[in-house]
């Protein structure tokens, strides 16, 4: 079995448009590939996966709120292109086995340019608007969430969904050594962070979607929260027993207890209305998504350029009236951090800078919204170059705060702003810091010298090359290319490279 050549090319466009998921940096190398797409598919087209071995992934802990994180897992460029064009060519197979979208709303493939794997942008507030409907003509309702859903996956349960589903012998092969790779050999878990992991973790719940209907249950899903409908709540208690057994013998899963909750209708009507996402905290707020909507359509994909935008509708987003906003989620009791990273994101569609200021001044209180706010600082737009490099200084004095240097994470974030924008400039002191720094911030250092044109301290590193990891080489051979072109061609030539990925790189630094 192989993968087709027009697979690999929609796995690249869309990894390169969408990146390879919602918390890391997008992958710069990316953009070599890309340009080359047709020669580095023709690398994979036709050759058996089983010579694609799974690369060296990273891992971070990200925080979910103030109290709670989550292990993320970045794969390697290389796997995030095959497991994305795995499932384009044949995620097909587990879409089709899957109870219909008006009952099980989350990730539903339909593959397109503008969005990507899936079809909708609006299933998280179409499964609560369904839900709050169905609840108002309920006697009880029982909510539940696995726990620990995506570490606990079995790999036997996912591989056995994946043949059902048509997968070819070797496909599915390649996805469980990808899935026991960044488990340590462990046969439970998929990793979090990668856009196609979800239709794979979706495939695993088939067997339990199917068993709660086959036994009367009234529900609908999205991931891992589920909710059911009953009668009364001696009924509503049957359920959640009956729940329970299913996830323990279908996978060994179990409800969350402090998040498994029995409610009366009125009450889920209410915390429903709580849960959609398009509820603004204020005025405020609605006033700035309406300017939005005027020139998004609602489509949280797209970015609107400054020079759309009338001079009116940009006075809408003033740094007091943002800042207002942004200030009354931080004052809430409970912060809704789900929300704020909505908003951060809509934000980032405008690039407008009313939120930068407090954003910054208040970095400490929103580290669980941090990758959001990292893909709303870059995409800002209408400042000058001394604004930015102010925010260039604010970054590197956040690099010292104590909370700041013990979280990779959270440095990994704020370095990968200055390999985007050579605006913020501040290279001399990223470079000092680039000897005393773990891999993956010299890996962000590299790629900030490149975008500040700091080649002649980039060739300095090229004796280095030998001891860099996988990630750091890939930066460094993305950087090469601003070197003299017979110095890059006699540097990458002499060089042998991991993956085809690499070496696609490779070709592309010494080209003309």
């Amino acid at each position: 079995m192989t993968l087709a050549k027009a697979s690999i090319e929609w796995a690249i466009d869309f990894i390169y448009h969408h990146s390879d998921g919602d918390l890391f940096p997008k992958v710069l190398e990316l953009a070599a590939v890309q340009e080359r797409k047709g020669e580095f598919a023709n690398e994979i087209a036709g050759k058996p996966l089983s010579g694609f071995k799974p690369g060296p992934h990273r891992r971070f802990i990200v925080p979910k709120d103030e109290v709670s994180f989550r292990q993320a897992t970045q794969l390697t460029p290389l796997d995030s292109i095959i497991l994305s064009a795995i499932a384009y060519e044949f995620g097909g197979g587990i879409e089709a086995r899957r109870r219909k979208s008006d009952q099980v709303f989350s990730y539903r493939f339909k593959p397109s340019a503008e969005h990507g794997l899936y079809n909708s942008h609006s299933a998280w507030n179409d499964f609560w608007k369904t839900a709050q409907r169905r609840a108002s003509r309920a006697g009880a309702v029982l909510y539940c969430d696995i726990a620990d859903f995506y570490n606990q996956i079995y790999h036997h349960t996912l591989e056995n969904q994946l043949i059902a589903s048509g997968f070819p012998n070797q496909a599915t092969k390649w996805v469980i050594s990808l899935m026991e790779s960044t488990t340590a050999g462990v046969s439970r878990g998929v990793p979090v962070g990668p856009h196609a992991t979800h239709l794979f973790a979706e495939a695993s719940l088939i067997p339990i979607d199917n068993s709660m209907a086959d036994s009367g249950i009234e529900f609908v899903r999205f991931a891992d929260d589920i909710i059911v409908f009953s009668d009364d709540f001696k009924q509503a208690r049957k359920a959640l027993s009956r729940v329970a057994s299913i996830l323990d013998r279908q996978q060994r899963l179990t409800p969350q207890r402090h998040k498994t909750e029995l409610f009366t209708p009125e009450s889920f009507v209410a915390r429903c209305a709580e849960m959609i996402e398009d509820r603004p905290i204020s005025e405020s707020e609605d006033r700035i998504l309406g300017v939005l909507r005027r020139y998004t359509g609602g489509n949280p994909y797209i970015s609107i350029s400054y020079n759309d935008i009338s001079e009116k509708d940009w006075a809408a987003f003033s740094e007091a009236a943002v800042s207002k906003v942004i200030a009354e989620y931080l004052g809430s009791k409970d912060v809704d951090y789900i929300r704020l990273r909505w908003f951060y994101r809509r934000l980032a569609q405008i690039g407008n800078p009313g939120a930068i200021d407090i954003t910054l001044k208040n970095i400490e209180f929103l580290t669980p919204c941090f990758a959001s706010i990292c893909t709303y600082l870059s995409s800002v737009q209408g400042i000058t170059r001394e604004k930015w490099q102010e925010i260039g200084s604010d970054l590197l004095n956040l690099l010292q705060l104590e909370e700041i240097r013990e979280s990779e994470y959270f440095r990994l974030s704020i370095l990968s702003l200055f390999t985007r924008n050579s605006d913020i400039n501040h290279f001399a002191a990223l470079g000092r810091g680039y000897a005393g720094s773990d891999t993956f911030a010299k890996r962000e250092i590299t790629l900030a010298a490149k975008v500040n044109g700091a080649n002649d301290w980039l060739r300095e590193l090229k004796e280095d090359f030998g001891g860099m990891d996988y990630w750091q080489r890939l930066a460094y051979l993305f950087c090469c290319r601003g070197f003299p072109l017979d110095e890059r061609k006699y540097f990458v030539n002499r060089l042998e490279f991991e993956d085809v990925f690499m070496d696609q790189l490779a070709r592309w630094a010494k080209s003309n």
